[in-house]
């Protein structure tokens, strides 16, 4: 049960003050910036190739020029150089120098001695120096030395060594690619602009199916996404209308319900505080979570607060104790346990207040007590008047009692005396009957003492681990005589091995007693049956006979006080009376059963074993 004045808040308006995120990217840019990332790195790697590949085209190209050229100005060289003209050589070397491309032109002779050298503003790096064979070598990032021979009919002469600049072509081939680049560039920024637009216009709809949903977030259940875009948006569209108008649906059913509910809540709420009874409910662990007044001196916060601990500490010791195995049976056997007496101390004073209560579990899906839910109520005046009017009965039959034990041995008095003065036999027949009366007197006086003492707990129960089975055979073999003097078979049929309880050996065989001997007085003709078993964790005893039997309307009526099945029959209708207190003081289970008048009866006794 809710508490008072619970309010059910709207649920789609409750979601909607959640906080959005702090920062958020379109997805439109999500979509876009892969796109732009993925192109540009290909476009990077396409003019990084193309550029290396165009670089190592054109370097190649260069050297076979320049190595052409060297061989050229050797050949120029050599008819100077063997004619040992100097003044031609100078001139041509100046010549050379002057082409384009050309730093410097160097003539050695077969020594290695420099005959000329225009323009020595390079120092030639060893490797160049001690070459012996024709071919090119870079010197710097920016130079080449080609070095080619003067040979004259297979002698090398001399030894010509060119140096050349290739650096305006690099630069030149650089610029083109930067040129393009930034193009490419360019390019890539309209294509990111061109991708985050195409983006936009593809996903449009799902803006509208945005706004749409945070209208229903702020309550409002009419809104709806129209969308027409002829895709898988629009199909989403109209699943999300279709979700939203079943949604509200339900919503209207909800409200409906949780109205009816809280007028239904508030109903059994007032009904609850209302109530004479002592209303509570338990968790398993002793936490009290529902208390519809105070009791016993206590107020209902202080209750609700301490818990099960303040509810037993008002009970007196023995109370306590029943109370507590009252709780355990509900939590093991999960059952109810009905009438369980309790007596609590009035906190303050030492006035006792009686009380009535009946447990009830409160199952979970898993089938486990997940709460005990009890009713109590305050029976302090009527168990006052109960109280007097036992205590009246106890003195009455105790007041019989002793005229009746005088009576009786008067009797035996007389009886001696007539049979001194041989007139016994005369008398026979009166004396019988004043003996049976008198028995049947005391015997009435002791039943209504000993229904007395246990109605009023006075009687308690002494617990004892015994055989069951032992008991009865016990009481079948003392009453077969009985049995066999209405000429009645008293047979048993008791469970193999010891059949363990945890009970009053006293009372168990007033229990037992009382049916064996109604079985007798009330069969005729046929035979007595006591059958013991083990069923699970209790005792199942049964007395069967073939009697007079029982009517259905009787079955339970016969374990009231004072209900005779004949009024000629001998006692006074206590004796199933004490049976069903005494199995109650054990915590078990008696009824009868029976087909009928004149198909014999059924009597089962449950008791709990060890």
């Amino acid at each position: 049960m809710f508490p008072q004045g619970t309010q059910i808040e709207h649920p789609i308006a409750a979601t909607n003050t959640k906080k959005g995120p702090a920062f958020r990217l379109s997805l439109r840019y999500k979509l876009a910036f892969p796109v732009v990332l993925f192109v540009s790195l290909m476009l990077f790697m396409l003019f990084y190739t193309t550029f290396q590949l165009v670089r190592s085209l054109i370097v190649e190209g260069i050297e076979d020029r320049l190595t052409a050229i060297a061989d050229v100005f050797t050949e120029t060289l050599r008819f100077p150089f063997v004619l040992g003209n100097k003044e031609d050589l100078t001139n041509l070397m100046y010549w050379m120098s002057e082409q384009e491309d050309v730093l410097e032109v160097r003539l050695e002779d077969a020594a290695g001695k420099t005959v000329s050298s225009i323009n020595p503003t390079l120092i030639l790096p060893a490797f160049v120096q001690e070459a012996q064979e024709k071919g090119m070598h870079r010197i710097a990032d920016d130079a080449f030395a080609v070095v080619s021979f003067i040979e004259e009919e297979g002698k090398k002469l001399g030894r010509v060594t060119v140096v050349f600049s290739h650096l305006g072509i690099e630069d030149e081939l650089k610029r083109i690619f930067q040129e393009r680049l930034l193009i490419a560039f360019v390019m890539m920024i309209l294509l990111s602009l061109l991708t985050s637009v195409v983006t936009w216009l593809g996903i449009r709809p799902l803006f509208d199916l945005e706004k749409a949903a945070k209208r229903i977030l702020a309550g409002d259940l009419g809104a709806r996404a129209s969308i027409h875009s002829y895709d898988e948006i629009e199909d989403l569209s109209g699943a999300f209308n279709e979700m939203v108008g079943r949604l509200g649906t339900s919503l209207d059913r909800l409200r409906s319900r949780t109205e009816a509910l809280e007028e239904s809540e508030e109903k059994y709420r007032l009904i609850v505080e209302n109530a004479s009874d002592i209303i509570f409910t338990l968790k398993a662990d002793g936490e009290m979570v529902l208390l519809n007044r105070g009791f016993s001196g206590c107020n209902r916060e202080e209750v609700l607060r301490e818990g099960l601990s303040l509810f037993l500490l008002l009970h007196n010791e023995d109370s306590r104790r029943e109370f507590q195995e009252a709780l355990e049976t509900v939590m093991r056997d999960k059952r109810a346990v009905l009438n369980v007496p309790a007596t609590h101390n009035y906190r303050g004073s030492k006035t006792e207040i009686f009380y009535l209560v009946n447990l009830t579990p409160v199952l979970d899906l898993q089938n486990e007590v997940k709460m005990i839910q009890g009713v109590m109520r305050d029976v302090t005046e009527l168990r006052r008047i109960d109280i007097m009017k036992e205590s009246l009965i106890r003195d009455v039959a105790h007041e019989l009692k002793t005229p009746a034990a005088k009576f009786e041995m008067a009797l035996t008095w007389f009886e001696r005396e007539m049979d001194k003065q041989n007139e016994k036999q005369k008398y026979a027949e009166i004396l019988s009957i004043l003996q049976n009366n008198t028995r049947r007197l005391m015997d009435t006086i002791s039943s209504i003492m000993d229904l007395t003492k246990l109605e009023s707990g006075v009687e308690r129960i002494e617990r004892t681990e015994m055989d069951l089975n032992a008991l009865l055979g016990q009481m079948t073999a003392e009453m077969k005589p009985m049995a066999e003097k209405k000429k009645l078979k008293l047979e048993s049929n008791l469970q193999k091995g010891a059949l363990k309880v945890s009970a009053d050996g006293h009372m168990l065989y007033r229990l037992f007693s009382n049916l064996i001997q109604n079985a007798i007085k009330y069969t005729e003709s046929g035979k007595i049956v006591v059958a013991s078993a083990r069923e699970g964790d209790q005792a199942h005893v049964t007395i069967q006979d073939t009697g007079i039997g029982i009517e259905e309307e009787d079955l339970e009526r016969v374990f009231d006080r004072f209900v005779q099945k004949t009024a000629a029959s001998m006692g006074i209708g206590v004796g199933l009376t004490i049976c069903r207190d005494i199995t109650t003081l054990h915590s078990g289970k008696i009824w009868a059963e029976s087909a009928g008048l004149g198909q014999g009866s059924i009597f089962h006794v449950l008791l709990p074993t060890v």
